[in-house]
């Protein structure tokens, strides 16, 4: 059954960065843009390395290792050589507090 999970403060991120997090054993990127928080699967989809060592450019995330751009609010393939979207998790906000909704 699915529950939100408490991950983060909302000051643990800068605007502009994403940051690695192991929830309930699932290994979580959430990035920080412009006051809004998203979360995706820490894994790209074309060779499972980290997105977290990638770079943010507004709402895309780029892959470090081999350069395949995902939008993070949708998890939609923006460039090759990755063909599948990626997963994202839906969030919320109480007060400084950061949930992600996950599977348990």
């Amino acid at each position: 059954m699915p529950e939100f999970v408490k991950v983060m403060k909302t000051y643990d991120i800068l605007p502009g960065e994403i940051k690695s997090f192991d929830v309930e054993g699932e290994v979580i990127a959430i990035c920080h843009i412009n006051g809004n928080f998203y979360a995706i699967k820490d894994e790209c989809s074309h060779m499972a390395y980290p997105l977290s060592d990638g770079s943010l450019d507004g709402e895309i995330i780029t892959c470090a290792w081999h350069g395949a751009k995902f939008n993070v609010k949708t998890g939609d393939v923006l460039s090759m050589p990755a063909v599948v979207p990626i997963e994202t998790y839906q969030l919320k906000i109480e007060g400084e507090n950061v949930y992600v909704l996950i599977e348990l």
